[in-house]
C-alpha cells in the first residue's frame, strides 16, 4: 500500500469512528505527549471528534505542560473504542499498563511511529520511518497530507503545533542530534504558523527546581566512572534518588553529559526502578558506536543507534540495585 492509500485508509477509519482512543509508550516523554497530544487536538479541532481519550501514565511534571488541555484516561477507554492510533513505540508490549487492553481491543489499530523494526502485525496500519526526527514529525508528515489539511500546515490547531514542536525538540535533545533535512523544515514551518519555540525551550529547559543541579552535580562528581575504552557509567539508586528529593524527569539529559568528554564514546545511565524490581537502563552514544546494539544485547532493550534505552531484571540478570555498577562494566561497546 503506497503513502497515498494509507493516507485515505486513515481519513476513512477517522470518518467511521466514533470513539477513538490515543497511546503512547509507558514512561511517556516528551516525544510521546507530544505526538499523541497533537493527534488528538486534530481529532478534536479539525475533525470534530468528541469522544477521544489520551490512554496513558500522567506525564513527569517537568513536561505535563505538552499535555495541557488534554485529559490522561485510563484503559478502560480501550474497551469502547473503534479506533486506536498507537504514536512513539513500535510494538504493543512498550504500552506499560495498558498492553493487555490494547491486545484485546477488536478495534482497527494505527501505528504512527519513527522506531525500528515496527510489529507490523499488531496494527491494521502503519506509518514508520526511521529517518525521522521522532515521532513527532511522524505525526506531522501524517496530518499534513490528511484532506481537512492538504499540506496547509497553518490549517492544524496551535495546539497541534506547539505539541509537535515540543515532542521534536525533546527528542532531538534540543537539535543535537538525530536531525534531518525533513526536522529543520518542520521546525520553520512550524515557527511560520506562529509556534513561539522560545516559550517551548523555556518551559522544557529552564524550569527546573533546585534539586536537579545539585543532584546532576553529587551524581557526576561521586558516581561516574568512565572506563579506558570509553565507556561511561553512571548509577543512581533509590536511596541516592531520595535522597535528593527528586521527581521524574529532574534527571532528563544527564546521560548525555559524559559524551562531551573526548575519550567518552557510550554512556549508560542505570536508575532503580520503585516500580518493579529492575534497573531501568538508558544508553546514549557517539557516531560509530551503537546504542541500539548494546540495549538489545544486555538491557533487553533497543532504540536508535546513538539513544537507546532497557532495563536490568532483579533477580534475572543480577542479584540486586547493588551490583548494577558490576555488571555495567562488564559489557562490551
Amino acid at each position: 500500500m503506497d503513502q497515498a492509500e494509507k493516507i485515505r485508509l486513515l481519513d476513512s477509519l477517522i470518518d467511521s469512528s466514533g470513539s477513538i482512543v490515543i497511546s503512547t509508550h509507558t514512561h511517556p516523554d516528551g516525544d510521546a505527549l507530544g505526538s499523541s497530544c497533537a493527534v488528538y487536538h486534530y481529532l478534536r479541532e479539525c475533525r470534530g471528534k468528541s469522544d477521544v481519550a489520551l490512554v496513558c501514565e500522567q506525564p513527569p511534571a517537568t513536561i505535563a505542560f505538552i499535555a495541557d488541555g488534554v485529559p490522561v484516561s485510563g484503559a478502560e477507554a480501550i474497551e469502547r473504542a473503534d479506533l486506536i492510533i498507537c504514536t512513539d513505540y513500535n510494538g504493543l508490549k512498550r504500552a506499560g499498563f495498558a498492553e493487555q487492553a490494547l491486545r484485546g481491543s477488536t478495534a482497527r489499530k494505527v501505528l504512527i511511529d519513527h522506531h525500528l523494526s515496527p510489529c507490523e502485525s499488531e496494527f491494521d496500519l502503519v506509518f514508520s520511518r526511521p529517518e525521522v526526527s521522532s515521532a513527532s514529525e511522524m505525526v506531522y508528515e501524517v496530518l499534513r497530507q490528511l484532506p481537512e489539511v492538504g499540506g496547509h500546515t497553518e490549517r492544524l490547531p496551535i495546539g497541534a503545533l506547539r505539541c509537535m514542536m515540543a515532542g521534536m525538540t525533546t527528542d532531538t535533545n534540543n537539535f543535537a542530534n538525530s536531525i534531518y533535512p525533513s526536522t529543520l523544515a518542520m521546525a520553520a514551518d512550524l515557527i511560520a504558523c506562529g509556534v513561539d519555540r522560545d516559550a517551548i525551550v523555556a518551559e522544557l529547559y529552564n524550569r527546573y527546581r533546585p534539586n536537579r543541579v545539585k543532584a546532576i552535580s553529587h551524581i557526576l562528581s561521586e558516581h561516574l566512572v568512565i572506563r579506558e575504552d570509553g565507556l561511561a557509567v553512571i548509577v543512581v539508586s533509590a536511596g541516592l534518588w531520595h535522597k535528593f528529593g527528586l521527581e521524574e524527569g529532574e534527571l532528563e539529559g544527564m546521560v548525555n553529559i559524559p559524551l562531551t568528554i573526548d575519550s567518552v564514546k557510550v554512556c549508560l545511565y542505570l536508575r532503580e526502578s520503585e516500580e518493579a524490581p529492575e534497573m531501568r537502563a538508558s544508553i546514549r552514544s557517539k557516531r560509530g558506536w551503537s546504542a541500539a546494539q548494546i540495549a538489545a544485547r544486555y538491557f533487553h532493550g533497543g532504540g536508535h543507534e546513538q539513544a537507546a534505552g532497557g532495563k536490568l531484571l532483579i533477580p534475572d540478570d543480577i542479584a540486586d540495585a547493588s551490583k548494577a555498577l558490576d555488571f555495567a562494566l562488564k559489557i562490551e561497546i
